[in-house]
């Protein structure tokens, strides 16, 4: 016979009672259609309460029960002691690459217990239409790589507001020419370019804030207008208001960066830029909870605004003066050029891979790929070692020297007899001091040496220190495009009286 009972608390109720009235434990059994051993195992629970006392919030044990991570629990444990932070998925990507076939789920719910998160406080998003706005951002990391060493790079992240279809690189500098260059690398990923783009206080961007209003970088302005993109500057101490591109910092640490190693920068991008296109793109976003791939396909795409038929030059142009060895300096690095331009005031515009060298009527006379900032290499072409004879003798600069003024002569004549044998040297040592004078400086040195008959460019050059202010040669760098706004003239407002004379003067020719 089976009975029926309310709950489980009910049922044991009845059959402590029954017990204690002399049933039998094969009477119970079939009186309720339950397992001896189930009867036995409440009457035995039962008995220990009364003989040892129970406490009524002693939690219940669970029953443990073998589980498929079993088997990967000691590398999990050796994945996080070597990455801490590592996330359920990155953990869950390595165990699957060792054969385990179970499910996501139970590795972050393992994770979770072993490794508790302190909850964070919400934040309220605001969502924008496709194709009205992006976040750009850097944040920076350093790396124990494995073929060069320790070193810290910059990640220059970009997000579309609505898609979320992202765009990340890795530099060692942000300096105003790597973000532009960054910039068009983003907007050929996604073949258009937003309508807006938000900006903290990038100091290539925002050169500072006056009565609550940013003041833009000229230069970038220039180079944002060709894109047709307007910048918005966040205000200062608001994280917050860029929350679509500061959130995704944490998916590359966690995802990207997290239980990897890297041979160097080079080996750092290329996984960057597999990642973008095999996890990020293609990972289920956690507020849209699409891939952003998709939504960029389906409705992004078409709202961004279409690019330039060519895009903005985006190289530095600088004057460099040609050493007396055949060679100008850039970063560090030495570039060769023909013999016959020692001394010569020449102009060098470097692209991101590439070193281009101007004579001064802006003719090209050498290409060159650009070697890394540090690296202090010297790059030289055969061709331009052809003339060696020219190297040291006066007449390929002769003209050169005599330009600098009518006095040059006076003293180019004083150093022939004084330096007979290295009146090359000595012209091409003064014809460098270009690099730190103005030409008029240096003929007025000359005129005063040759006045106390110092023939010698060392006497030249401590006149100039003494008597003249040095300046450096011009270029296009992120310090001079930042104080592009301070060398702009003072607008003054006129007064008020000179507006009024002159409605004065037109009113007495009309009444004529």
């Amino acid at each position: 016979m089976v009975v029926f009972v309310r709950n489980r608390q009910d049922l044991e109720h009845r059959i402590i009672l029954m017990h204690a009235e002399g049933w039998g434990i094969r009477a119970l059994s079939r009186h309720f259609d339950m397992g001896r051993n189930t009867i036995r195992r409440i009457l035995r629970k039962h008995q220990e309460q009364r003989d040892k006392g129970h406490d009524v919030l002693e939690p219940r044990r669970p029953v443990a029960r073998k589980s498929k991570l079993d088997a990967f629990k000691p590398m999990i444990k050796a994945l996080l002691e070597r990455y801490p932070d590592m996330t359920g998925v990155r953990v869950y990507e390595e165990l699957r690459e060792n054969n385990f076939d179970g499910g996501q789920s139970i590795v972050r719910d393992y994770l979770r217990k072993i490794r508790p998160r302190p909850k964070k406080e919400p934040v309220v998003r605001f969502e924008t239409l496709p194709g009205r706005q992006g976040q750009m951002d850097w944040s920076p990391y350093t790396f124990n790589f494995t073929r060069s060493g320790r070193q810290k790079v910059l990640c220059f992240s970009y997000i579309l507001g609505f898609s979320r279809r992202h765009y990340i690189d890795f530099t060692t500098d942000r300096r105003f020419h790597t973000l532009i260059r960054r910039h068009q690398d983003a907007f050929a990923r996604f073949k258009g370019v937003p309508a807006t783009c938000l900006y903290d206080g990038e100091k290539t961007v925002i050169l500072r804030w006056e009565g609550g209003q940013p003041v833009y970088n000229p230069a970038f302005v220039a180079f944002i207008t060709h894109y047709h993109c307007r910048p918005v500057a966040c205000l200062p101490g608001r994280a917050q208001t860029k929350g679509k591109i500061e959130a995704p910092f944490q998916y590359i640490e966690k995802n990207l960066l997290n239980g990897r190693t890297f041979a160097d920068l080079s080996d750092l991008r290329q996984t960057a830029a597999w990642w973008l296109k095999n996890r990020s793109d293609v990972h289920v976003h956690d507020t849209t909870g699409r891939r952003p791939l998709e939504l960029f396909l389906e409705q992004e795409q078409a709202a961004l605004k279409p690019l330039p038929a060519h895009p903005y030059d985006t190289a530095e142009v600088a004057l460099r003066v040609c050493r007396v060895d055949g060679f100008l300096e850039h970063e560090t690095n030495f570039y060769s050029v023909p013999y016959e331009y020692i001394a010569d005031i020449l102009t060098v515009k470097a692209t991101e891979r590439e070193i281009i060298v101007y004579s001064p009527d802006l003719r090209v006379i050498a290409h060159h790929e650009r070697k890394p900032m540090g690296a202090s290499e010297k790059v030289e072409e055969p061709d331009h070692r052809k003339s060696e004879k020219v190297r040291y003798g006066l007449e390929p600069v002769k003209a050169a020297f005599l330009s600098l003024g009518d006095g040059a002569q006076a003293f180019l004549d004083g150093l022939k007899e004084r330096h007979r044998h290295y009146c090359g040297f000595q012209a091409r040592y003064i014809l460098r001091l270009k690099e730190h004078y103005h030409c008029e400086d240096i003929h007025a040195a000359l005129v005063h040496a040759a006045k106390y008959y110092a023939f010698d460019g060392k006497a030249v050059q401590r006149i100039l220190k003494a008597r003249h202010t040095p300046r450096q040669l011009e270029q296009m760098s992120t310090r001079s495009v930042s104080q592009c706004a301070a060398l702009l003239p003072d607008i003054k407002q006129r007064p008020l009286e000179a507006y009024s004379s002159l409605l004065k003067e037109s009113v007495d020719e009309h009444d004529g």
